[in-house]
């Protein structure tokens, strides 16, 4: 009892320390919590969970095994599988880095990004995959480099690397571009870009087309 009354005091000291320096609240769970508040670093284990903006609309929360906090340099970073969520996108992948004063992350491992929007009562599923991405978590924008690949129920889409703007759902995908739609045309070309809402690809250089004749 006593040891969960020191976790949760750690906890609420580290978010009000945090709010005073960045105006945004950062709240941290675990079940062991090491704290040096001479260097102001936190060092998180065992179930843990960060949440950057608690119970705001772009509140963002971060689950991983093992977490480490500067709140000197608004730095977070964790080693191996982490969890990224906010309200509609979800994003797993491994060796994780944030920037919270410029709000900013970087999983340089086994990215896996799903994007979930309700479009006319139906909720439309975008995947997106890599070996590395930066996203910016104030902007929802960001870049995938290494074996890109966006997987939709109208098409799919791979790549070398690829920008993305998950608000405006435009994607931008750059070298050894190959898609495919839902009635297996295809586009191969040196650039192509998505506008999901509008349900239009625009492609650019070296382009090989084929298109089927419906029956």
């Amino acid at each position: 009892m006593k040891r969960l009354i020191c976790i949760l005091m750690i906890a609420i000291l580290i978010m009000t320390s945090a709010f005073s320096q960045t105006k945004n609240p950062v709240k941290i769970t675990a079940q062991k919590i090491s704290y040096d508040y001479g260097k102001k670093t936190t060092r998180a284990e065992g179930n843990v969970v960060v949440i950057y903006k608690p119970g705001q609309d772009d509140e963002t929360r971060i689950t991983a095994t093992l977490v480490f906090y500067n709140q000197d340099t608004n730095v977070v970073e964790a080693p191996g599988k982490v969890n990224i969520s906010q309200r509609d996108l979800s994003i797993v992948g491994e060796d994780l880095k944030v920037d919270l004063k410029k709000e900013t992350l970087e999983l340089k491992k086994n990215v896996n990004m799903v994007l979930q929007r309700k479009v006319d009562n139906k909720v439309e599923i975008t995947k997106l995959f890599s070996q590395s991405v930066v996203y910016s978590l104030k902007n929802k924008t960001g870049n995938m480099i290494g074996g890109v690949r966006i997987e939709r129920e109208d098409l799919t889409v791979s790549a070398n690397s690829a920008d993305f703007d998950t608000d405006k759902e435009i994607y931008t995908f750059v070298d050894n571009v190959k898609m495919m739609d839902k009635d297996k045309n295809e586009i191969n070309c040196k650039r192509l870009v998505v506008y999901v809402k509008d349900k239009v690809v625009v492609a650019e250089g070296n382009i090989d087309t084929t298109f089927y004749v419906t029956e």
